[in-house]
């Protein structure tokens, strides 16, 4: 559990580790410079129970954090916890109850806020994330959003060293792990019950880093994309030229990456962005193609979608939904 300034937030969050019901845990707590409190708290309850183990960080930021407490673990299952989040009293019972080597356990989620109201946008990311727990294919979202939630999985260490641990530069680094887990194809088991809470907070990670904002995921996903999915038999097409669009664009230039530009927007179309003329849609044959659908509107998603279900086309083969 990396830490940092967690304020009023770390006491809650550790009551709530000591409250499992399942009691076999350590939990290594890596101090990230704190210039609060955090560090006394930690050092605090660590004098009083044995299971917690406290360190400073030798870099700085969250990865190193987590690269070091990966350093210090000597169980064999590894769980990752945020320093202002809670855990449900059965959370660990739970996952160990359901986990397997070569899977990877997850169950839903819940935002809470003790000084307002959670915002809608939560609310509906949440939603989402607990639909795939229901039940389909959990991955037919994945370059919308991380399908595997933050603090909200289980795994193996045998598995865990396959896919890397916490070793990848990629950012932001649950998108990353959630899209190895894909990558090396492992069994994903889903609770239904509530694993963890998020707790929405002015001075949560995701509001104030710029590497978390979801403009900042494209790269990690244009990356994935070209190792996992893309067809080199079939032409690339990107549909959108809003700021999305532009910077998927972008990425794909970077990487040298033929592709063709479409966008709805009349105004745009025949124009040069970024020595790529766009053009319209009416261009282009969609069965011989793989899109990267970057169009912002939720008007317009749902008639591309009536599209791409009229033509048959295929989610995360044919076109890949990039939200």
């Amino acid at each position: 559990m990396p830490v940092k300034n967690a304020g009023p937030y770390l006491v809650p969050c550790l009551d709530s580790i000591l409250a499992q019901s399942h009691k076999n845990w350590e939990l290594i707590a890596i101090n990230d410079g704190s210039t609060d409190a955090s560090k006394r708290i930690l050092v605090d309850y660590a004098s009083k129970d044995g299971r917690i183990k406290v360190q400073d960080n030798r870099g700085s930021g969250i990865v190193k954090a987590l690269q070091l407490a990966y350093e210090q673990c000597s169980g064999q299952w590894v769980h990752r916890m945020d320093a202002d989040d809670l855990m449900p009293e059965s959370k660990l019972k739970l996952m160990f109850g359901a986990a397997e080597v070569g899977s990877l356990v997850t169950g839903k989620v819940e935002y809470f806020c003790d000084e307002r109201t959670v915002g809608e946008g939560f609310f509906k990311y949440v939603a989402w994330l607990n639909g795939l727990m229901d039940g389909g294919d959990f991955w037919r979202d994945t370059y919308k959003e991380c399908s595997i939630p933050s603090s909200a999985w289980l795994i193996h260490k045998i598995d865990f060293d396959r896919i890397g641990a916490f070793n990848s530069a990629l950012m932001p680094e649950d998108y990353d792990f959630s899209f190895n887990i894909l990558k090396h194809k492992f069994n994903v088991i889903r609770l239904q019950e509530v694993v963890h809470k998020w707790r929405d907070s002015e001075t949560r990670t995701s509001r104030n880093e710029e590497q978390y904002f979801p403009i900042a995921y494209i790269p990690i996903k244009v990356h994935y994309f070209l190792e996992l999915h893309r067809s080199e038999s079939k032409e690339l097409v990107l549909w959108g030229a809003g700021k999305k669009g532009k910077r998927i664009a972008k990425e794909l230039i970077e990487r040298r990456v033929i592709f063709t530009w479409v966008t709805d927007n009349i105004k745009k179309q025949g124009k040069d962005i970024y020595g790529v003329i766009l053009k319209g849609e009416e261009s282009i044959g969609l069965k011989k193609t793989q899109l990267i659908l970057a169009m912002s509107s939720p008007e317009e998603q749902v008639l591309v979608q009536e599209r791409l279900d009229r033509d048959k086309l295929i989610n995360n083969e044919d076109f890949f939904w990039f939200f």
